[in-house]
């Protein structure tokens, strides 16, 4: 009877020689090769710069404040402390689609594009209310969707709602979103 011992050991030899070279801890060539590729590598990434909530500027009414405290969504706060909008920030994309669900009982009313000093919005109105379908209360306020694109730089997704369906509302929201700039993040 053979043994099947040495054609195993070959076996296991060869998957872990194959897997340090696939995984990449086989190098070759000298050490000081690889220190200077990888510090190469470090350099370059850390000179990309990324936009992010850190990186808005923003201009809020007299009195309000913007909540920081999640790093994902600030929040815009009235003179009275209440939550009226959010703020969110995604990747620039040359071809964004807003697919944000829209909250149960609204419908959109109007869709349409301004120009703003920091780049191209996109407004959404929405009718909203704030009764189930039983209720039979319907269209009780506007909620408000800006989203800002800077071009190659990032995408700002806010929110707002005053909580009722006055034009100066809605003009408030686009003063605000007019205030939008950047600053650059630290490199």
């Amino acid at each position: 009877m053979k043994s099947v011992m040495p054609s195993v050991s070959k076996t296991i030899i060869l998957t872990v020689c194959l897997i340090l070279t696939l995984t990449g801890c086989f190098v070759s060539g000298s050490k000081e090769d690889a220190q200077v590729n990888s510090q190469d590598g470090v350099v370059a990434a850390a000179e990309v710069p990324v936009y992010d909530l850190t990186s808005l500027v923003i201009k809020l009414p007299d009195g309000w404040e913007l909540d920081k405290g999640d790093q994902m969504n600030y929040l815009m706060n009235n003179e009275r402390g209440m939550a009226v909008g959010r703020i969110s920030s995604s990747s620039y994309e040359a071809d964004f689609e807003f697919n944000h669900a829209l909250p149960n009982h609204s419908s959109v009313i109007y869709d349409e594009t301004l120009q703003l000093p920091a780049g191209d919005c996109r407004l959404i109105t929405l009718d909203a209310d704030n009764g189930t379908a039983a209720s039979g209360i319907t269209g009780t306020h506007n909620t408000y969707y800006g989203i800002v694109s800077i071009r190659d730089k990032v995408i700002y997704i806010l929110e707002f709602t005053n909580l009722d369906k006055d034009p100066q509302s809605k003009q408030q929201f686009i003063d605000i979103l007019s205030t939008i700039s950047l600053e650059e993040p630290a490199v």
